[in-house]
């Protein structure tokens, strides 16, 4: 961003209105009492000010400045690097140039430096640290610029309409495994699950071969494969699977990056993207039903839907399953009758698997409430015939995930507590 820089503050410092009050005394006094070395004086007094804003107030600067962030997406607990660009676009010289940024909460402590002066077209740059902490969208900038005259009797703060985002995405752990589908998989693969239920017809492809018209290639798939690939005439069914996550502020307990919602949020973002690696067609849904990302090669989408996830206080809606096979919830602390919604929402034809993390295990003031209600909820989903295990903190994420796959049909309380991951002490 390029527009006219903005001065907040313009003209004498606290240095040169003194020096310019005393010169002003002196002169008086040397009037007065007929003292020409103090009139001396105190004219140099007077006139230094006045010089310093005839000579440096009357200079206009065309200054602008640029931001460069690498990696231009962080993940929580990674560092980042910005480099702060401060261009001369003016027709003078400028003097030393004094550049600073205010912090950002969990992302950077800002920067103060001074920078050499910059001649006409020149430019000088000023580079500082990023760290992440937690998941968000984060705006740097602007930077404000001080310019004043040697003597520092006069000055001018300007401040450079110049920001920059910094996308910070959710942390994302390896899975392995898959739960059996209803569905099947993109036809863009050119591989179907079995036991295909239901989906929108689309079409096939096959690899191109010598003799097929060119109009029949799929170029979508010919980039995706790196080879080219061309329509089939048949339809194909896509079941795919729909993800759910749920940000309710009743659902989730603790605060920062230790609360419940950021390990769901995890949980969301890495189902979605083993989804993706395997080929499906992901839907990734809100718990009021909003669509967070759709489609095969969604990976940015799903981790830039997630980055800005906050808490809210919105009700559990039926889920729009679309043409899914497979749906993944993971939830957080519900009622009976929240839960008696979920089950009824979901279509006979869609396999369900539930990822039902603990918020008591992140309320500070702890209760027995909140952790009977989830092993009610997984009981509840398990009856109705759901694949539901629960998710403490500080269980590994990958064994939750593979617990859920192997989940058998009923539920074992004990048995799920010793497939999920050991709680970390």
């Amino acid at each position: 961003m390029r527009d006219s820089p903005s001065a907040e503050v313009r003209g004498l410092t606290t240095r040169g209105r003194c020096l310019l009050a005393g010169g002003l005394a002196a002169t008086v006094c040397a009037v007065l009492l007929d003292e020409r070395d103090l009139l001396r004086v105190g004219l140099l007094a007077v006139l230094l000010p006045l010089v310093a804003v005839l000579v440096t107030a009357t200079r206009r600067l065309k200054l602008t400045a640029d931001h460069q962030v690498l990696p231009e997406r962080l993940r929580p607990g990674t560092v980042g690097h910005i480099t702060l660009t401060l261009a001369n676009d003016g027709t003078s010289r400028t003097r030393p140039l004094e550049i600073s940024e205010a912090p950002t909460p969990d992302l950077t402590a800002g920067v103060r430096c001074l920078l050499p002066s910059l001649r006409r077209g020149r430019s000088a740059q000023a580079s500082y640290r990023l760290y992440a902490i937690r998941r968000g969208r984060f705006e740097l900038g602007p930077p404000r610029v001080r310019v004043s005259d040697p003597f520092g009797l006069w000055e001018e703060v300007r401040t450079l309409p110049a920001t920059s985002e910094v996308l910070v995405v959710p942390a994302v752990v390896q899975l392995a495994g898959m739960p059996a589908s209803a569905g099947a998989r993109s036809a863009a693969s050119t591989r179907a699950a079995s036991n295909t239920i239901g989906g929108d017809p689309d079409v096939g492809i096959r690899a191109y071969r010598n003799g097929d018209d060119i109009r029949t290639i799929h170029w979508r798939a010919s980039a995706r494969h790196d080879d080219l690939m061309v329509r089939l005439d048949e339809p194909v069914s896509h079941g795919g699977a729909a993800v759910l996550l749920d940000h309710r502020v009743s659902a989730h307990r603790g605060t920062g990056a230790g609360s419940s919602l950021e390990t769901a949020v995890t949980l969301a973002a890495s189902v979605s993207l083993h989804l993706l690696s395997t080929d499906h067609e992901v839907r990734l849904l809100s718990h009021t039903g909003d669509v967070l990302a759709q489609g095969h090669d969604i990976a940015d989408d799903v981790l830039a839907g997630l980055a800005v996830v906050e808490p809210d206080d919105g009700q559990l809606a039926p889920v729009a399953m679309g043409t899914a096979g497979l749906l993944i919830a993971v939830l957080g602390d519900q009622t009976a009758e929240e839960t008696r919604l979920l089950i009824a929402a979901k279509p006979r034809h869609v396999r369900g698997v539930a990822m039902v993390v603990s918020a008591a295990d992140f309320d500070q003031h702890r209760t027995a409430g909140p952790a009977a209600t989830t092993l009610r909820t997984v009981q509840m989903l398990t009856t109705a015939g759901w694949r539901a295990v629960e998710v403490h903190a500080g269980d590994d994420l990958s064994a939750s995930w593979r617990a859920a796959c192997s989940s058998a049909g009923s539920y074992d309380a004990a048995a799920v507590r010793s497939t999920v991951g050991r709680r970390v002490s």
